[in-house]
């Protein structure tokens, strides 16, 4: 059985690698997430929802799924920031819409 820390770092190793694709892949990632935030926001979710083992058994593309959406729902937060109220009202009643 591996110790803990040798699972976290290779659990981290992993997570690093996908963001780094992700945010290749995907230019608004790289401009608006930060790398080191994403990475620790990512290990501590899987680390909560995940046994070691099931983490292991995800493939890098569900791996790769799972990161970029967690990834897209905080990058569509920053761009909320942004948004005046009457913004905001709009955009909620888009998403109302769908």
């Amino acid at each position: 059985m591996l110790s803990t820390d040798i699972r976290q770092e290779s659990m981290i190793k992993r997570i690093e690698n996908i963001v780094s694709i992700l945010m290749e892949e995907d230019p608004l990632f790289k401009e608006d997430l930060n790398y080191s935030e994403m990475v620790q926001d990512l290990v501590k979710r899987c680390q909560n929802n995940l046994s070691f083992e099931e983490f292991n058994a995800m493939s890098n593309d569900e791996l790769k799924e799972y990161s970029s959406s967690i990834m897209a729902i905080e990058l569509l937060g920053k761009i909320g920031e942004s948004f005046t109220p009457d913004q905001m009202a709009i955009f909620d009643d888009a998403v109302k819409r769908k």
